[in-house]
C-alpha cells in the first residue's frame, strides 16, 4: 500500500539501508503464524494477496513501522550469521563448474 511505501522511504531517508531489514523483519514477525500454517504456494499467495490488505489502512501501516522502529538485532549475532553465511556461499562457489563460478564473478 502507499501508504506503507511512504511511510519505508521516510525512514530510509532518516535511518538508513537498515530500516528494510527491520521492516522485514517486523513482517516476518507479524505474520509468523500465517506462515508456518501454510505451504509453499500458501506463502506465496499470503505475501501476494493478504498481506498488503493486511496494511492498507493507515492504523496497521503506523504499528507495522513502530515494530520496525522498535527491533533491536544485536551487532554480533549479526556477524555471526554474516560469517556463516559466507562460508557457506564459499563452500557453495567451490563445489560449482569453475566456468560457472567465472560468470558469477566477472559477468
Amino acid at each position: 500500500p502507499l501508504c506503507m511505501v511512504f511511510h519505508i522511504i521516510d525512514l530510509l531517508l532518516c535511518e538508513g539501508l537498515n530500516i528494510i531489514f527491520h521492516v522485514a523483519l517486523a513482517l516476518l514477525k507479524t505474520s509468523k503464524e500465517d506462515l508456518l500454517q501454510a505451504d509453499f504456494e500458501g506463502a506465496l499467495k499470503f505475501f501476494r494477496v493478504q498481506l498488503p490488505k493486511r496494511y492498507r489502512a493507515e492504523e496497521n501501516a503506523r504499528r507495522l513501522m513502530e515494530q520496525a522502529c522498535n527491533i533491536k538485532v544485536p551487532t554480533k549475532k549479526l556477524k555471526k550469521y554474516e560469517k556463516e553465511y559466507q562460508a557457506m556461499r564459499e563452500s557453495q562457489l567451490q563445489q560449482e563448474d569453475p566456468m560457472d563460478r567465472y560468470k558469477f564473478v566477472y559477468l
